[in-house]
């Protein structure tokens, strides 16, 4: 069974307006939004339902990452899937950097995904003519309100976009062996923040058709 996952009912609505009802070989679940939010509402489905689910869809918008070559610049509405997940604010917020935890203490913060799902989501994508970008995708708590900070986790991480709930999923299926895709469709470019060039309503229908097309051909 498949579980498809999105952070708000923005988000899942438009999914389930496509797919209709759960059915018997998939389930869909909102998980909340942040890193917490998400750990405890994913993290009790997973735990109490981890022997019939075969893998992790999440999906839902993100904003990328202003890159220094206009060439790799990831447009407004465009898919992308996580290469990795990172989460980016986990540590000490320094003026031009962030300086993490030792891992020993805790302080884990990158988190790889299930690379089998990604190659056959990238099947279903080129086979149906989707352009879709991967990298690494960064969670943070705080959405970044500036350019700075952005170009900041660009930077250290060579991010491609940031979400709120991305790195969390990843942790819990790494922890129960569940193989999880992260599927994000761009909603607005991480610059000085500025809502009337944001894309939301338009990203969020594209990311659940999207959505519905991999758990139509994964299932």
């Amino acid at each position: 069974m498949i579980l498809a996952v999105a952070a708000t009912q923005m988000e899942l609505s438009p999914f389930l307006a496509v797919m209709g009802d759960s059915g018997g070989r998939w389930k869909s679940l909102v998980s909340g939004l942040g890193p917490v939010e998400t750990a405890v509402r994913l993290g009790r489905f997973l735990f109490e339902n981890s022997t019939q689910i075969q893998g992790v869809i999440q999906f839902g918008v993100g904003g990328a990452y202003i890159q220094p070559d206009p060439v790799n610049q990831v447009p407004i509405l465009a898919a992308c899937l996580a290469n990795r997940e990172v989460l980016g604010d986990l540590g000490i917020a320094l003026q031009d950097d962030i300086d993490y935890f030792p891992q020993e203490l805790g302080g884990r913060v990158e988190f790889s995904l299930d690379n089998t799902l990604l190659k056959r989501s990238r099947k279903v994508f080129d086979n149906n003519n989707v352009t879709c970008f991967s990298g690494t995708f960064i969670t943070v708590n705080s959405v970044s309100g500036t350019a700075r900070r952005g170009e900041i986790l660009r930077r250290q991480w060579d991010g491609l976009c940031e979400n709120m709930e991305g790195a969390s999923a990843a942790r819990l299926c790494n922890e129960l062996n569940i193989p999880l895709v992260e599927l994000r469709v761009i909603s607005n470019l991480v610059e000085d923040r500025n809502v009337e060039n944001w894309q939301l309503q338009e990203g969020c229908a594209r990311a659940a058709e999207l959505a519905a097309l991999l758990v139509k051909e994964l299932i």
